[in-house]
């Protein structure tokens, strides 16, 4: 959500940009728990004799416009803003009333956030290093969910983890504020870790938990955040969570055990450093979060104990024949899939013999469609999907047991081969000679 503190330029040229730094930050701080995530714009304005404060959206709960004009004026008192001779305006859910409203600074500005006059450059350098990460945010764009729950297969037991999980923000009103839990746990987030072998949900069932909230999701990975130079990665992390924030989403790192291993001992180089402090961005950021925040990892074994006692820490298992029987049909046969099928399908049959995960299951159907099709078939059989789902087995038992190539010796070659090349060798000079 977007907020716009409008100061009259006699206000605003006695502030100077470390002001306005910190009155924007408090804005966003402070209001988030009326608002969720919000983001302060400090606008100069010579047009106008009154502070004036547009927030565009409405307040998350009812009956709290008295409370949150008094927070307000309170954090404009406490930067030193004359508000004693000027008026202070304020309106919320103003997007009802102008949808378009933006409110364009007197003075042209290289920082979106300042209007402030300075002629030391150093303090512009410092100020625009501080808020890179902030332009860096906008190269993050959440998305639509693509999955719910009703297309996630899980045992009940997951099931229930995850909506217990979640659960925080249906209640957040009544426990943090409420009953007060708000003094001592400042921000209602919820991290989740969900960890287990591939293909067995967990991109999916984060994609749920985003549909069930009615919320966006922003994805990303540990290449998202790692960068070669110094002090980049620490930025990226806080770029990452600032995104997620600004646009209320659901924030998915996935293969997260490289973002979440554990922290270097031995500190020997800048790069070392550096990965230990984006580490330890990471977890601040999680302190200051609101919202949810999902990892998922194959090696939960790698985490950092310091993170893992951070997190709601959910297992995904491979799934077992009752459940098999439900994702064969949930990709056979659903109100968009219109696959046709003989009279001989036998998903039972199928379930019980082969234990795929559900990507396996997935590929399987591919595999069969595409091979009808290519045969020039119009129906997919029972010895079709049985046949597809045994190549998907054969092809995952040869992948773990496959041999380390790098290693294997070059064959050895018998003396009398050697000394049938070599003369094969000397022929062919002698003749190239002639």
């Amino acid at each position: 959500m977007k907020s716009y503190l409008c100061i009259p330029g006699k206000i605003f040229d006695k502030l100077d940009t470390r002001c306005l730094d910190m009155l924007s930050a408090d804005f966003d701080k402070n209001l988030k728990k009326y608002f969720g995530a919000i983001s302060t714009e400090v606008v100069r304005k010579n047009s106008i004799d009154a502070i004036e404060v547009y927030i565009m959206g409405k307040p998350k709960y009812s009956g709290f416009e008295k409370e949150i004009k008094e927070e307000i004026i309170n954090l404009i008192k406490a930067a030193c803003l004359t508000s004693d001779s000027f008026d202070v305006q304020i309106k919320m859910n103003y997007a009802a009333f102008n949808p378009g409203f933006k409110p364009c600074a007197d003075e042209k500005t290289d920082d979106k956030f300042f209007a402030a006059k300075s002629n030391d450059n150093s303090v512009k350098r410092e100020v625009s290093n501080e808020y890179d990460y902030e332009k860096l945010s906008y190269n993050y764009q959440a998305e639509e969910p693509r999955f719910s729950f009703e297309q996630v297969i899980l045992p009940e037991s997951t099931r229930k983890q995850i909506e217990q999980a979640i659960g925080i923000l249906e209640v957040e009103h009544k426990v943090f504020d409420e009953w007060g839990l708000r003094s001592i746990i400042p921000e209602a987030t919820s991290a989740l870790s969900f960890y287990g072998p591939p293909g067995t949900g967990k991109s999916m069932s984060a994609e749920a938990v985003a549909k069930r909230l009615g919320k966006k999701i922003l994805k990303a990975t540990y290449a998202d955040i790692e960068s070669k130079y110094h002090g980049e990665g620490p930025k990226m992390v806080k770029a990452i969570f600032r995104a997620a924030e600004r646009e209320d989403a659901v924030l998915f790192l996935d293969e997260s055990d490289s973002l979440l291993s554990k922290r270097l001992t031995n500190v020997s180089d800048g790069s070392a450093q550096a990965i230990n402090s984006m580490r330890s961005q990471l977890l601040i950021s999680l302190e200051h979060f609101s919202g949810i925040v999902i990892f998922a990892t194959n090696l939960v074994v790698n985490y950092d104990k310091a993170f893992l006692s951070r997190l709601i820490n959910i297992e995904f298992t491979f799934p077992e024949k009752e459940e098999r029987i439900k994702i064969w049909w949930n990709h056979l046969k659903s109100e968009k899939i219109r696959i046709p099928l003989s009279d001989d399908i036998d998903i039972e049959e199928i379930a019980s013999e082969f234990e795929l995960c559900g990507r396996e299951i997935k590929n399987a159907v591919k595999n069969a469609c595409i091979t009808v099709a290519l045969e020039k078939r119009d129906i997919v059989c029972q010895n079709d999907l049985m046949y597809a789902a045994k190549q998907i087995l054969m092809e995952r038992e040869r992948v773990y047991s496959a041999k380390d190539q790098t290693n294997i010796k070059k064959p050895s070659m018998s003396e009398e081969a050697c000394k049938d090349i070599k003369g094969l060798l000397e022929k062919k000079m002698e003749q190239s000679t002639v």
